[in-house]
C-alpha cells in the first residue's frame, strides 16, 4: 500500500483566488470565495441525518496550550513532557458540507501549580471534562489581502483542576473564535487547514472502494484569544485583588465570575476516517 497526502491552506487558497477575482473589484459586489467542502461517502449506502457515519481521529496539541490561568506545562524538574494527545470523534450526517463538527479531548496535560503554604511547584493532572465541542467552517469568503475563517466552540465545557485545596473550575463558554488575531495584509495569514491522504489499497478492498483508494480527512488549527471564566463562589472559590483575569460582578443573569481572554489553543489531527468508507476535503467550489 502507499498512501498520498494532500493539504489544502485556507489561507492560500483565499489569497490566490481573491487575486485572480481583483477585476470583479470593481463592480459593487465583492467577489465570494469558495474554500471547499468536507466530503464522505460510504460505498452502497447514502450518509444522512437519519443514516450518520461514524468518523474517528487522533493527533497532537500544539504549544502553549492555555486557558484562563491554566497551562499545560512542557517541562517538571528539568524534563521534558510530551504533548498533551487529541481524540476526535464526529458523526457525519451529510455527504457534502462545508461544516465539520466534532468532540475534542485533549489528554495528557499537567499543569504546574503552587501547593501549600511554601508555594512549592507540584504537577496536577488538568481535565478538560468530556470534550470541547467544536465546528470547523471550511467555506466563506474573503476580500483581497484579508483572508476570514472561524472555529466555533458549541457548548459549554468544564476544565477541573484536581489539587488538593482547590475547589475552582474553569468554564468554556460557546463562542466563535477567530483563528487570526491582527489581520494585516503584509503578515503572513495561518489558519485552520484541511486536507486529506489517499491511500492505495489492495485488490481485495476493491468492492468497497470502486476508486481502488481510501480517503481520510485532517485538520490542524491555530486559535488566540479564547475566553474562559471561574465561577466566584465564596467560600469555595474567591477572588484575589492581583488576579490575570477580569473581575465582572453579577449582573444581567451571569454571575460573579472572573473572566479570561488569553485563551491558546492548536492542534493537529491526522487520519480522521470513517470505518468502511471515506472521508476527505475537496477544494472545488460549488458549480
Amino acid at each position: 500500500m502507499r498512501s498520498l497526502r494532500i493539504t489544502i491552506g485556507l489561507a492560500t487558497a483565499a489569497c490566490t483566488l481573491a487575486v485572480s477575482a481583483t477585476p470583479a473589484l470593481a463592480t459593487k459586489e465583492k467577489p465570494k470565495v469558495y474554500f471547499g467542502h468536507f466530503t464522505a461517502s460510504i460505498f452502497g449506502q447514502t450518509i444522512s441525518p437519519t443514516n450518520k457515519a461514524l468518523a474517528k481521529g487522533k493527533g497532537e496539541a500544539g504549544e502553549p496550550l492555555k486557558i484562563g490561568p491554566i497551562e499545560c506545562a512542557t517541562e517538571y524538574e528539568g524534563k521534558s513532557l510530551p504533548s498533551p494527545t487529541l481524540s476526535l470523534k464526529a458523526m457525519v450526517e451529510s455527504e457534502r458540507s462545508s461544516d465539520f463538527t466534532a468532540i475534542v479531548n485533549v489528554k495528557g496535560c499537567y499543569s504546574v501549580q503552587p501547593f501549600g503554604k511554601g508555594g512549592t511547584e507540584e504537577k496536577v493532572k488538568v481535565s478538560f471534562g468530556k470534550g470541547l465541542k467544536m465546528e470547523f467552517h471550511a467555506n466563506g469568503s474573503a476580500a483581497l489581502g484579508n483572508p476570514s475563517g472561524e472555529v466555533k466552540i458549541l457548548e459549554t465545557a468544564a476544565v477541573p483542576i484536581k489539587v488538593q485545596g482547590r475547589k475552582c473550575k474553569l468554564f468554556i463558554p460557546a463562542q466563535t473564535v477567530p483563528v487570526q488575531d491582527e489581520r494585516k495584509e503584509e503578515r503572513e495569514y495561518e489558519a485552520a487547514e484541511y486536507g486529506f491522504e489517499k491511500e492505495e489499497l489492495e485488490e481485495h478492498f476493491w468492492k468497497k472502494y470502486p476508486s481502488k483508494f481510501k480517503e481520510r480527512l485532517e485538520i490542524s488549527w491555530e486559535l488566540k484569544k479564547i475566553v474562559s471564566y471561574v465561577p466566584v463562589e465564596p467560600p469555595k472559590c474567591g477572588y484575589k485583588k492581583g488576579t490575570e483575569g477580569k473581575y465582572e460582578p453579577e449582573g444581567e443573569g451571569r454571575p460573579n465570575r472572573v473572566e479570561f481572554n488569553n485563551g491558546e489553543f492548536s492542534g493537529d489531527v491526522e487520519e480522521i476516517e470513517i470505518k468502511g468508507g471515506e472521508l476527505g476535503f475537496d477544494p472545488t467550489p460549488e458549480p
